[in-house]
């Protein structure tokens, strides 16, 4: 039997599940925020070795290699996320 209210199954606490859902997306957070720190440390090495040997400090070629992987998963909002990563690990 389903709660009228809420289409969950009677005596279900939605809040519950979904609070359980919040605690879950909040971790992925952190991960995702662990990650791209890494990420950044790595391309601060890569941009610091390529002003060393006096070239530029991006990659124009890489960086739309970069976009068209996140284009490929999510679509044209893949743009949007390449361009915010690559924003947040530049140096």
């Amino acid at each position: 039997m389903l709660d009228s209210g809420t289409g969950a199954p009677a005596g279900l606490d939605i809040r519950l599940s979904t609070g359980q859902a919040r605690t879950d997306i909040d971790n992925l957070d952190l991960g995702i925020i662990s990650l791209l720190r890494m990420r950044r440390e790595v391309s601060q090495r890569i941009q610091q070795a390529r002003v060393q040997a006096n070239g530029p400090k991006t990659d124009s070629d890489r960086e739309a290699d970069i976009a068209r992987v996140y284009r490929s998963c999510f679509g044209d909002s893949g743009d949007e996320v390449a361009a915010a990563v690559l924003r947040v690990c530049r140096s």
